[in-house]
């Protein structure tokens, strides 16, 4: 008897083991979907003011294609799963605006501390890697590889070229910014360069104590 209660012990649980992944995908859709209607502000219902902005309709890209500086085929999916910082740059000239919003993003990161090993770097470009330039301090200075500032200021940036899929759809770009992407590949918000950085960290803290990625 205790054997056969046991046995039926063990299927209720492995019922419940399965069904936890379908429970938590509709409870995030009905959450989604009265968030997206307006009915619930899960920004105010958290206690969080964050200083960027939440993106409506995000989009996943943890299993969209790119290219790497080395030629190989990459994803976010091949990453381990991480907050992760995304500049995004059109052409084959980083300029002053793409230059201060990885200096951003690094002393930001730096600025996390401890979790600072919980977030990443991603620079996605729309040309090759190895053709685009930035733009040095000073007209002697001229234009400068930009494999050569990655390799020595920013070594923990993987700089990917995207595909013919826009990485960001054309709604959610916006000059000077840079995005977060959450652990799961959603592009969720958007930062501004003229956000205080202290504000960001704010944000980041919040996150990163109330998720497990």
């Amino acid at each position: 008897m205790t054997q056969h209660t046991d046995q039926r012990g063990g299927r209720a649980i492995l019922l419940l083991i399965a069904g936890l992944p379908v429970t938590m995908i509709l409870a995030a859709s009905w959450l989604w979907f009265f968030v997206e209607r307006g009915d619930i502000d899960i920004v105010g219902a958290l206690g969080t003011a964050n200083s960027g902005e939440i993106l409506a309709n995000p989009v996943n890209i943890r299993n969209q294609p790119f290219t790497a500086s080395d030629g190989s085929e990459t994803s976010l999916d091949a990453l381990e799963p991480k907050w992760t910082f995304m500049v995004v740059n059109s052409g084959d000239i980083c300029d002053a605006a793409c230059s201060e919003l990885l200096y951003l993003t690094r002393q930001i990161r730096i600025a996390i501390g401890r979790d600072f090993h919980r977030i990443q770097r991603v620079m996605v470009v729309d040309a090759p890697a190895n053709a685009i330039q930035i733009e040095g301090d000073s007209v002697a200075e001229g234009a400068i590889p930009l494999s050569d500032i990655i390799e020595s200021e920013h070594p923990d940036v993987r700089v990917w070229q995207m595909g013919a899929q826009p990485v960001v759809p054309e709604r959610h770009v916006a000059e000077n910014a840079w995005y977060l992407v959450d652990p799961s590949g959603w592009v969720m918000m958007r930062y501004a360069s003229e956000v205080n950085y202290k504000d960001v960290i704010g944000d980041l803290k919040f996150l990163l104590k109330n998720s497990g990625g």
